[in-house]
């Protein structure tokens, strides 16, 4: 059974509406979310972030959500100097009152596929070991905040996060940039597989490949 999408989903796909210029195009964080969860939109899609928010919210100290949004996020430093949140604790209860009001305005209810819904809790000493690769490389609060989303979230939700911050903190490296081996891309796309991901979830980091 495959998920239900091929591409990035929950929480790191939100995260990409971050861009350094959102604010132009919506007066809150929440309506910059809810201006992206279109009609249209899978209902799965929703849930998937309902679900990803609320583990980050009930496992995590507001201070380390705080630091993975910060580092997962374009220009994510002065996400949180704007006034309207306190942190990240406090933006995954926002995120997920968008949620739940887009799902209640659908008919039947949501529910996951099992593949949805697997967390891949025996691919946790891979995914940590993921995570210390790219210690040195990614700021030393990020890499022990997504350690602890390991331990206390899921192993699926610390792997995507971790797969959202390569390229942030690449951009933040410009102009030097992070590049990626073919040995350290292919480790990454194994452990992708092992998650059951679509084809284009650890593709997202190919371009940081040192061809």
């Amino acid at each position: 059974m495959d998920r239900c999408t091929e591409f990035t989903f929950g929480v790191p796909w939100v995260m990409g509406f971050f861009h350094r210029d959102w604010a132009l195009d919506a007066p809150t964080e929440a309506e910059a979310v809810a201006g992206q969860f279109v009609e249209e939109l899978e209902p799965e899609a929703v849930l998937l972030v309902r679900r990803d928010a609320r583990l980050l919210h009930d496992a995590l100290p507001a201070d380390r959500v705080t630091v993975l949004w910060e580092g997962c996020v374009e220009g994510g430093e002065r996400f949180f100097r704007r006034g309207r949140l306190t942190d990240g604790a406090a933006w995954m209860r926002q995120l997920t009152g968008v949620c739940d009001r887009w799902l209640a305005r659908r008919p039947d209810p949501v529910t996951l596929s099992g593949a949805d819904r697997y967390d891949g809790p025996e691919l946790a000493g891979r995914a940590r070991a993921a995570v210390e690769e790219f210690d040195g490389v990614l700021d030393e609060e990020v890499v022990r905040a997504l350690t602890e989303c390991v331990d206390r979230c899921t192993p699926d939700l610390a792997f995507r996060l971790l797969l959202r911050a390569l390229p942030v903190r690449s951009d933040a490296l410009s102009p030097g940039y992070l590049c990626l081996s073919t040995e350290r891309y292919a480790r990454l796309a194994e452990l992708g597989a092992a998650f059951r991901y679509g084809e284009y979830v650890v593709g997202d980091v190919a371009h940081l490949v040192d061809a």
